[in-house]
């Protein structure tokens, strides 16, 4: 017999912080790359409404969970990317099945699309701070 709990995943899980905590808590991660010799740092990335809401709107979800990322593509520079997921109340991650585009009397399926992973996906693409912020 399993003496692990099955936890729950809320969807009122997070807590609303003051703005002058954010700030603190912005500018901890600033000066700590500052002080690791970085200049030109990824600070943040914006995803659009839409999508946001897309992902919330899967059928059992509860909230999202948001990995780190990077992506090493041989250009030299390590990407740092955000990848965020659709989660359930078990807390697992739901691949997200975005709908079908719809044509008259054709089946369509979007050039470089692999289906091998069963086709779903995951957020990622945002604009990244500091070349979109204001």
């Amino acid at each position: 017999m399993s003496t692990t709990t099955k936890r729950i995943f809320p969807p009122d899980a997070g807590t609303f912080i003051t703005l002058k905590e954010a700030d603190r808590l912005i500018g901890n991660f600033h000066d700590h790359e500052t002080k690791q010799g970085k200049k030109d740092f990824t600070k943040a990335y914006f995803f659009g409404k839409d999508k946001i809401k897309e992902l919330l709107d899967c059928p059992d979800c509860v909230g999202i969970r948001i990995y780190y990322g990077k992506d090493l593509d041989g250009d030299g520079v390590d990407d740092k990317k955000m990848v965020i997921y659709p989660v359930n109340k078990e807390g697992k991650n739901m691949p997200y099945h975005p709908p079908k585009p719809h044509t008259a009397g054709a089946s369509f399926s979007p050039p470089g699309d692999p289906e091998e992973d069963g086709g779903g996906k995951a957020l990622d693409g945002g604009l990244s701070c500091p070349s979109y912020c204001p």
